[in-house]
């Protein structure tokens, strides 16, 4: 709503705007496709697109009985944002998980954008939260692929049941040119797993 407000104040009130950012501003600070960048005199789309290296992404998203609401909305968004900033040919796998994971669209080249977003957007609560498992299936789904980025996002607002041995997926991932984000949605989150595998 402020970023309506300020879109309209600039455009049908002559008020003056001026963005300054850094690496992790525009684009990358969620300002993409909105308010913001429709007043702004630039585009924050990565233009030369040819000349990116291949990426595959997947995004590992909390559906557990807790995440219900806000926070599932939230964590749905931010996923389907994520989507839209790809291009037609990177890779895209989206897992959803509860006490086990849900493969909602499959990881391989992304060609119809729009039912990803809306598979996304679709999904609905489950129940209890079990990361690891899911979190090893978007190794499994990753390392074989010949891209030269492959990244994977987590998103969660709980704590585990289970405590695997995260180091050992995560270093091996990492000779695989595997990297992970991940994303503390709430309070709840055990936010000293979600920074040590990030």
């Amino acid at each position: 709503q402020k970023m309506m407000v300020i879109e309209q104040a600039v455009k049908n009130f002559g008020v003056g705007f001026m963005m300054v950012g850094g690496k992790n501003s525009f684009g990358l600070g969620g300002y993409f496709k909105s308010p913001i960048e429709r007043l702004l005199p630039v585009e924050m789309e990565i233009k030369g697109k040819q000349q990116l290296p291949s990426l595959g992404l997947i995004i590992v998203m909390d559906r557990s009985g807790s995440m219900s609401g806000t926070k599932l909305e939230y964590a749905k968004e931010a996923a389907a944002r994520s989507v839209e900033m790809l291009r037609e040919g990177d890779t895209l796998g989206f897992i959803a998980f509860d006490d086990r994971p849900w493969e909602i669209i499959d990881t391989a080249p992304l060609n119809d954008q729009e039912t990803a977003v809306e598979s996304i957007l679709s999904v609905g609560t489950g129940g209890g939260t079990e990361i690891y498992t899911s979190l090893a299936l978007a190794y499994e789904n990753l390392s074989p692929l010949k891209l030269q980025r492959k990244h994977i996002i987590l998103l969660t607002d709980g704590q585990s049941a289970t405590n695997n041995d995260y180091q050992t997926l995560i270093e091996g991932g990492k000779e695989g040119l595997i990297t992970v984000s991940t994303v503390a949605v709430g309070q709840d989150a055990d936010r000293s797993l979600l920074e040590s595998l990030a």
